[in-house]
């Protein structure tokens, strides 16, 4: 073979260079069509995905669209009657958490779909059975209260005993409140502390409220200790229990920032004492520099108009001394 000239190896050269750079081209094109088809995704779409797999049998996905139209999205109408139907076909592919979410839709009968206790107690059953411990719970409180079936207390405390030992602080509170008041039970008012207790570590606001109600008022044979008191309200405040939260108030003035957050989180859930409570201190705190009077009025006027007497008076007294508190 002969060799090549100069302008034979550039023209080869040039070529390849050609070929590379189209390469690369072709590339860079899959990889941003790849990117962009993966943007284009809708939220809609994902919708669809869930559709086709609950359309092959998968429960959880079943029960994912099932939240979706009983609670409504930014991409799905709020539709009861289609979640219904979407926690139904989970339920029947026994997915113990979808047939808690069907009960709890017969149960309180809203948006379309009829309420009924009967179908309540046998998908509440269900989930109990399939090991859904909430759905033992509301198994229990169906039969404490007869819903769908004759009250039994014996069955309900059996409920409450499971659930509360797994952890569902709801089971704990119901069962302490059966010990307190001897209901189907021997009262035993050491019990119901213990189980207050629980059900308040676990997180369980009504459960740290009760117990605080029984040390603020001394009621149910347990000595009145504030201390106690303040200790639970503040628990229940702290998870989001509004009633606690102006109770707190109540007992206590406002000396730091977790008292005025506790006094705010309770007028903004209008409880009357809490606004009273903020009102006070944008009045007269001690930090002067944080005395405001239009909050003072602000907070004073919620809490009058709320039924706070000492508001309305303060209010009263403000205007009365030349608008001077």
């Amino acid at each position: 073979m002969g060799k090549l000239n100069w302008n034979s190896k550039l023209s080869i050269l040039t070529t390849i260079v050609v070929l590379v750079l189209i390469l690369v081209a072709i590339s860079e094109r899959k990889a941003i069509t790849k990117t962009t088809g993966l943007e284009a995704l809708t939220d809609e779409d994902y919708v669809s995905y869930y559709k086709k797999a609950c359309k092959l049998h998968d429960s959880d996905a079943c029960n994912e669209l099932g939240k979706l139209y009983d609670h409504g999205d930014k991409d799905v109408s709020l539709d009861k009657e289609e979640a219904l139907t979407y926690y139904g076909i989970a339920c029947e592919l026994d997915n113990a958490s979808a047939c808690n979410n069907l009960a709890y839709l017969y149960n309180k009968g809203e948006g379309g779909v009829d309420k009924h206790n009967g179908y309540a107690l046998r998908y509440y059953k269900k989930a109990c059975d399939l090991g859904d411990m909430i759905g033992c719970y509301n198994l229990g409180s169906a039969y404490y209260h007869g819903e769908g079936t004759k009250p039994s207390k014996y069955r309900a405390k059996k409920l409450f005993e499971k659930v509360c030992d797994k952890g569902i602080g709801a089971g704990c509170n119901d069962l302490a409140y059966m010990y307190a008041h001897g209901i189907n039970v021997r009262r035993d008012i050491f019990e119901a502390i213990s189980l207050y207790n629980d059900g308040c570590d676990y997180g369980e606001a009504s459960a740290c409220n009760n117990l605080a109600n029984m040390y603020a008022t001394g009621s149910l044979g347990v000595s009145e200790d504030h201390v106690k008191a303040e200790q639970y309200f503040s628990k229940a405040c702290d998870l989001d229990d509004s009633i606690s939260c102006n109770k707190l108030v109540s007992i206590k003035k406002i000396k730091s920032e977790v008292d005025f957050n506790q006094a705010k989180k309770a007028c903004n859930h209008k409880g009357a004492t809490g606004c009273y409570k903020l009102g006070e201190f944008y009045a007269s705190t001690d930090e002067v520099e944080k005395r405001d009077e239009d909050k003072a009025l602000h907070y004073l006027t919620l809490a009058c108009d709320l039924g706070q007497s000492q508001a309305c008076k303060r209010i009263g007294d403000f205007h009365k001394n030349g608008n001077k508190f």
